[in-house]
């Protein structure tokens, strides 16, 4: 009988040790994310003190991969922040300088003219830069809706060409068009349109007198490939990978004279995996560039 009581001492102890092994894991969890609510540090991340493999384990891991994501966001936001601000600033301080230099003595009626026609300039590429903020945002909320029909991605792109070939001949850049075969897909004729106007545009600005610029749309497979080479400036390795992130300049200051926003390639980028496609580059400094679109193929009747 003594025993009995004994016995059932040591289990309550024995049970209290075990619960409070098993859920120390937990209070870990709690404290940091504690820890993130009352710092916002979301550099913090759940370090237990032993591996477990079990439900509270998948638990702080599924908890890191969230705060890591959420991190990495908030991260992108920052850097978007800082880079729309600078981006805004330098026409608004071109903008005021032409002012107040105007400003400073009476000046003749072309004077004038010219300090206007320069303002302009700034307004417009202000106008451009907002408005392609604005796409961006409303992608990123998902509020930008596909109105999806049936595109003849030939077609419109031979619409394009023929619509920027007189530019191309004036800078005397040769342009020419290429396709292969029927090549439908299901997407928005205007989001399409401005992917291919953004690449088109880009290829003819980067390409010197004499140049060449070459688009061609195929059926490959189950894909539609659009794609457009130039025989430009190309663009160094190093660049190549970050040519589609918002405000990513190869040149800045050569980028901002040809009127660039730097925005235009992360557009197609979300045009095309908008269309679930995707878009890639390949690029040879001093001996071109080339950009692929890769879209589904609609098979429908």
């Amino acid at each position: 009988l003594v025993a009995v009581p004994s016995v059932l001492i040591l289990a309550v102890v024995g049970g209290l040790f075990l619960a409070n092994k098993a859920l120390r894991p937990v209070d870990e969890i709690t404290n940091t994310a504690r820890k993130i609510g009352s710092s916002g540090d979301l550099s913090q991340r759940i370090r237990l003190k032993r591996k477990v493999d079990d439900e509270i384990g998948r638990l702080a891991a599924t908890f890191n991969e969230m705060i890591a994501k959420v991190e990495n966001s908030f991260q992108q936001i920052k850097r978007f922040t800082a880079d729309a601000s600078h981006e805004l600033k330098t026409p608004l301080t071109i903008l005021r300088g032409e002012i107040e230099v105007g400003l400073k003595r009476l000046r003749t009626p072309e004077e004038y003219q010219k300090i206007l026609a320069s303002n302009l300039e700034e307004v417009k590429h202000m106008s451009r830069m907002v408005e392609d903020l604005l796409t961006l945002a409303r992608a990123d909320m998902g509020a930008l809706e596909l109105r999806k029909e049936v595109v003849d991605l030939g077609g419109l792109v031979r619409e394009v060409w023929e619509e920027v070939r007189l530019w191309a001949e004036d800078k005397g850049v040769e342009l020419l068009f290429q396709e292969d075969g029927e090549a439908r897909i299901m997407g928005d004729r205007g989001r399409l349109r401005q992917l291919a106007l953004n690449l088109i545009d880009n290829a003819i600005k980067y390409t010197p007198s004499g140049g060449r610029v070459e688009l061609r749309v195929v059926r490959d497979g189950d894909e539609v490939t659009f794609s457009v080479a130039d025989t430009g400036e190309g663009i160094p390795a190093e660049d190549l990978q970050r040519i589609f992130e918002r405000f990513y300049r190869v040149d800045k200051a050569r980028s901002r004279q040809r009127g660039g926003t730097g925005l235009g390639l992360s557009i197609c980028k979300w045009i095309a995996e908008a269309h679930g496609g995707r878009i890639s580059a390949e690029s040879e400094l001093g001996r071109g560039s080339k950009f692929h679109v890769f879209l589904p193929l609609y098979r429908g009747s």
